[in-house]
């Protein structure tokens, strides 16, 4: 059986690998810094919290659409 890369799942795959990246790569010594303060919170917290919400809403994203699934779930009526 061949695995079926559709553009919805290396699109997701994409943006994970983005997210994670831009959390644990070496970017991140760049944001290193307490000034700029953003709203009153250091910058680098803000590039931990921006991060974290985007990988945040890539996993619901894909939770909803099923994307781990080799099948779609069946909408049929089992009475």
């Amino acid at each position: 059986m061949k695995k079926r890369f559709t553009a919805r799942k290396i699109a997701i795959y994409g943006c994970m690998l983005f997210g994670f990246a831009m959390l644990e790569s070496p970017l991140v010594l760049m944001a290193n810094k307490i000034e700029p303060m953003v709203m009153g919170i250091p910058f680098f917290l803000v590039w931990n919290l921006v991060w974290w919400g985007f990988l945040t809403a890539v996993f619901l994203y894909a939770y909803l659409t099923n994307w781990g699934s080799a099948k779609t779930p069946s909408t049929t009526d089992n009475r």
